[in-house]
């Protein structure tokens, strides 16, 4: 029921719906001040919500502060939600959080993690796509030896992810507790952190940080369509956080 109701929590809250919805009532409403009111407000909410520059002010702050790593780490913690739900093992399709795998290769090829924890299933309703699968099978295809790669493959959500890693290392490491580095987009990684902190593993957060910024003229003038996705998302991350804790997860 919570896995349902998250997904509908999730379309609610997408501005897009918002600016949607205003549009259509400035279309049906009967009186013509009302129309104006909802018209104009709906305009606003538009221009806000694709606006480059308010949503890196907002993904900063809701960014997790980056910490200094140890020289090396048994596990990189992968997790899941980088591919399609239409990939095959044969045919992957990657979107717009394929920076975790990318990071996550680095890594494991400059020597900072040993092995790779790929977590993750399909996160669908109605989907029986296992990611960790699929991704294990990519790696090992790119030349990733297959002993230094472990998958779960149950968990539907990021406190699962949490859960099960715990219970998969803790099988590997009885009596001891290796250290794990947490790789997955940043905007996601708050709550990941606070669900991995309930665990008995180690973990330490893998942020990477850009050595210079860049000033785009472009993104605060011009309304850009791809930061109403961009919105979706963080706001999801937000709501789903605050979830989380109320449902005593984190």
């Amino acid at each position: 029921m919570f896995f349902i109701l998250s997904k509908i929590l999730s379309f609610l809250i997408d501005p897009f719906f918002w600016v949607l919805f205003l549009f259509i009532l400035a279309l049906i409403a009967r009186k013509v001040y009302k129309r104006k009111r909802y018209f104009i407000t709906g305009l606003i909410v538009l221009l806000f919500f694709s606006n480059g520059f308010v949503y890196k002010l907002a993904e900063d702050r809701w960014s997790v502060n980056s910490t200094d790593l140890k020289d090396n780490y048994e596990y990189g913690i992968l997790l899941g939600g980088m591919i399609s739900l239409s990939s095959t093992e044969n045919q992957i399709i990657f979107n717009t959080s394929n920076d975790r795998l990318l990071n996550c290769l680095e890594l494991y090829n400059s020597k900072k993690i040993n092995k790779i924890l790929i977590t993750g299933a399909s996160g669908s309703l109605n989907s029986d796509m296992i990611e960790a699968t699929i991704l294990k099978g990519f790696l090992i295809n790119i030349g990733v030896p297959s002993k230094d790669i472990l998958t779960e493959d149950k968990s539907k959500n990021t406190y699962e992810n949490a859960l099960f890693c715990n219970k998969i290392v803790q099988e590997h490491h009885k009596g001891s507790s290796p250290n794990c580095l947490i790789i997955t987009s940043n905007y996601h990684m708050r709550r990941s952190l606070q669900c991995f902190y309930q665990t008995k593993l180690r973990v330490d957060p893998y942020i990477k940080r850009a050595e210079k910024s860049h000033f785009d003229l472009e993104g605060i003038v011009v309304p850009q369509s791809h930061i109403l996705f961009k919105w979706k998302v963080l706001l999801h991350e937000i709501v789903g956080y605050f979830t989380y804790r109320i449902m005593g997860y984190i």
